[in-house]
């Protein structure tokens, strides 16, 4: 059976909005679906959920949903509706009130903008397309030189590359998005512009306190996030290199040390990554890639990458699904590359906790390699174990059994794992049972294929991990009774 293990997460927007869309998109090889809070109300994240939630269903396999919070990210204004040119020299003042921009002046979405930008300050717009540097400033506006030209248009972000900003980690409208997520039950919340632990700490503390199961996304696109890593990578559920903000913030150049970085430590912590921004960026207008995009995606896969991101290609591009097959083809063909290499590297990771699932986890590893098995079977009824067996890197599927559909849904975004839901059965001989037949009729594997089960002895009770059966698919399995048990053990002793 040949799986895309890489998770591909595609941005929702305007172009793939209809469920039959979305359904095509999960086809290709969508496994998260990620609502921008940037954009569109709240009616039509509604209309949207729904929306994916009824493609979900009839693909009958477990989508998630990812929030993003705006955070702190501070924005152009309203702008004409086919923007407004600027050409290198020109002047531009950037004031306090609110306006409809012209090719002179524009406003912003923060309200201490002129306050804290100082002279000689440089002023980045859209992910640094263009740039201006303030030369003179007054209570009511700054005044700034066009360094490189463009299109500015409505709500793109601003960067303050070495400006010290007063804003919030979350922001008051982060808070009633916080609160809409809850509500409508997403399984991810990726929070923007994160600079410290201690804004995942406040983040936590919210769900916590309204008894809401969601995990959180570090987004790392600050260089004060980067500084603080360790301590970020230990308070968040998983992490988001976001190379937009972040290659504006920093010096583009470290950008991809950064990133191979980032994902050596996630690896190690046991904590999922997704790398984001620009990936298929030219598939917006075109049918097919650059060579340096592929090439790009297949870099993210061969240094660990969980999942790839696709924004615009996918939320107002002209290909998304076009887009979709692209993306799960490099993975793919990359895949299969790194499967075939005979020295794998084994994940060093370094866990407080789940000790049991990380040996268990490496032990399989090792049967799986020796025995050429063709799948590994886990129980994650909450899917902690699932997410460990991931970073083992696998040169197998991991399918992950579990009976709790909000867990099911999260366990989309790990590396190699393919969510399945199944009823806590009483005993392991009833689990082989049933995984076996699941497996034939799924067509995960052919009736011969040898498989390993891994379970604990109370299935549906997490942390009970202690078990794993070497099974052939299309062989009866069953559990001797007390009795018969003794009798084999008398007769082996005699």
């Amino acid at each position: 059976m040949q799986v895309i293990r890489t998770k591909i997460v595609a941005t929702m927007g305007p172009a793939c909005s209809s469920p039959e869309i979305l359904h095509s998109l999960f086809e290709a090889g969508v496994d998260v679906c990620r609502i921008n809070f940037s954009h569109g109300s709240f009616d039509e994240h509604l209309l949207m959920l729904r929306n994916i939630r009824e493609a979900a269903a009839r693909w009958r396999q477990p989508i998630a949903v990812l929030g993003d919070l705006c955070g702190p990210k501070i924005r152009v204004g309203d702008v004409v509706p086919d923007g407004v040119s600027i050409n290198v020299g020109d002047p531009l003042s950037i004031q306090r009130e609110a306006c409809v921009a012209t090719t002179t002046r524009i406003s912003t979405t923060y309200a201490r903008f002129v306050d804290e930008v100082r002279v000689g300050d440089r002023v980045l717009i859209e992910d640094g397309m263009l740039r201006f540097v303030c030369v003179e400033k007054d209570a009511a506006e700054l005044r700034c030189n066009c360094t490189m030209g463009g299109v500015i248009r409505s709500h793109k972000g601003i960067n303050l590359p070495g400006t010290p900003v007063s804003v919030p980690s979350i922001t008051e409208f982060d808070w009633q998005c916080v609160d809409w997520a809850i509500e409508n039950g997403l399984d991810y919340l990726a929070l923007s512009f994160v600079r410290k632990a201690e804004d995942l700490q406040l983040l936590r503390e919210h769900l916590v306190n309204k008894v809401a199961d969601i995990h959180l996304i570090a987004k790392i696109e600050k260089p004060e996030a980067v500084r603080d890593i360790d301590a970020i990578i230990d308070n968040c559920d998983a992490v988001m290199v976001a190379r937009g903000d972040l290659g504006v913030e920093m010096d583009v150049a470290q950008v991809p040390i950064i990133q191979k970085d980032l994902i050596r430590r996630c690896r190690s912590a046991g904590k999922p990554v997704i790398v984001a921004t620009q990936m298929l960026q030219s598939m917006i207008e075109n049918a097919s890639p650059t060579r340096a995009e592929v090439s790009d995606v297949a870099n993210a896969i061969f240094d660990g990458a969980d999942a790839v991101m696709l924004s615009g290609e996918t939320s107002v591009g002209r290909f998304p699904v076009g887009t979709v097959h692209m993306m799960a083809h490099v993975a793919e063909t990359t895949e299969e590359y790194l499967v075939n290499q005979t020295q794998a590297i084994e994940p060093n990771l370094k866990l407080k906790t789940m000790q049991l699932s990380v040996a268990i986890a490496k032990g399989v590893r090792q049967i799986v390699q020796d025995l050429k098995a063709a799948l590994v079977i886990v129980w994650s009824q909450t899917g902690a174990t699932a997410q460990i067996f991931s970073k083992m890197r696998f040169p197998v599927p991991i399918i992950a059994l579990s009976s709790e559909h909000r867990a099911l849904r999260r366990m989309a975004l790990h590396y190699g794992v393919i969510p399945q839901e199944m009823a806590p059965p009483r005993d392991m001989g009833l689990l082989v049972y049933n995984v076996d037949a699941m497996v034939q009729q799924n067509k995960f594997a052919e009736a011969g294929s040898r498989v390993v089960i891994v379970a604990g002895s109370s299935l549906g009770t997490p942390g009970t991990l202690n078990g794993i059966v070497i099974h052939t698919i299309g062989e009866t399995w069953k559990l001797a009774d007390r009795a018969t048990a003794s009798a084999l053990l008398a007769s082996e002793n005699a």
